[in-house]
């Protein structure tokens, strides 16, 4: 045997013994992070999108042709009207299915983008209040079938002190809901999306009363999306400050059981491409320990907080996702 195949087979001798001496941990931690895929939020696009810079049209061939992406969340805003137009929607479905990308969730925000206000809350104390939002959260559920996704995101304001009469009332209208959505095959998720949703606690305890396979929950890694006692679910709001923060890991540990799909959210990235307000480490490692299995998505939101006065060092939204991406990845 010569001195090259002695080493090569020494090398593979040594590879070989070694494997046992890994934890099973550690080989249960490689395996389950080949689980997750990668998708695209086209809010991280948000500030383009306001520009007219970037058509929702364009998204399904961009974030498969630039970013290798096999998953597209969408952002009701982004659609600007558009979403009354059934023509519309059969083009973005079909320019989905040609690049081979799957429509995964859209978050429903119901802001007049004129006034800046939001519109009627399902977790409203007046039940007129509520049937008009569920009447509106209907016809998004008709827009997330049209375009293939799997479910809808929801927001649950209230100004009621007792959460349980908010917990009565939200599980009411996603029941109401998902009698709708359920022929289609439709979800409606809840994100902690701030206010009481921030608290995991709570958004768990909604899960369990409602009991229902077409609910579930949108863990986000935002801090803000934590944030217990905050303002009102608008854009200003994403620069200002918390004065009751939850955990968001103990946040995201909870919510995961419940989870239909993981927003994988960032603002600010340091000099090693760390996102600089959550351990991304930590998370994924979070994500793989737990029973999940789909995808994560990028959702950066550094160029929006960029256009409503934050004070940060933000990328603009292309270098954003791309730093998202490899921050994933390096875990992954």
């Amino acid at each position: 045997m010569g001195n090259n195949s002695r080493r090569n087979f020494l090398y593979s001798s040594l590879a070989l013994t070694s494997l046992p001496l890994m934890s099973g941990s550690v080989y249960g931690k490689i395996f389950k992070k080949n689980k997750f895929d990668l998708a695209l939020q086209i809010y991280s696009f948000a500030s383009l999108l306001f520009q007219n810079k970037l058509d929702i049209l364009e998204f399904p061939e961009m974030i498969k042709e630039i970013y290798k992406i096999n998953g597209a969340e969408y952002w009701s805003i982004a659609f600007l009207g558009k979403e009354k137009d059934k023509n519309f929607l059969r083009e973005l479905n079909s320019r989905s299915k040609e690049h081979d990308v799957e429509n995964l969730i859209i978050l429903v925000d119901n802001i007049d983008l004129k006034t800046m206000e939001n519109g009627p809350s399902l977790a409203s104390s007046k039940k007129d209040q509520r049937e008009e939002s569920i009447a509106f959260h209907k016809y998004w559920i008709d827009v997330a079938s049209e375009i293939g996704c799997h479910s809808i995101r929801v927001n649950l304001r209230s100004d009621e002190p007792d959460t349980n009469k908010i917990l009565d009332n939200a599980s009411e209208s996603i029941l109401s809901l998902i009698d709708h959505s359920k022929s289609q095959g439709v979800n409606v998720v809840v994100e902690n999306h701030g206010g009481i949703t921030g608290d995991a606690d709570w958004v768990v305890n909604l899960m369990k009363n409602i009991n229902s396979n077409f609910v579930g929950t949108l863990p986000d890694f935002g801090s803000y999306n934590f944030c217990v006692k905050r303002g009102e679910l608008n854009f200003e709001g994403l620069t200002g400050e918390c004065e009751d923060q939850y955990d968001k890991y103990k946040g995201v540990e909870k919510l995961l059981p419940f989870a239909k799909g993981v927003s994988a959210k960032t603002h600010e990235f340091n000099s090693m491409g760390e996102e600089t307000s959550t351990d991304y480490s930590r998370m994924i490692d979070i994500i793989s320990d737990s029973s999940y299995e789909g995808f994560i998505t990028i959702e950066y939101e550094g160029a929006m907080m960029k256009m409503f006065g934050g004070k940060g060092d933000y990328l603009d939204p292309h270098q954003g996702v791309e730093a998202t991406q490899s921050l994933i990845k390096k875990y992954m």
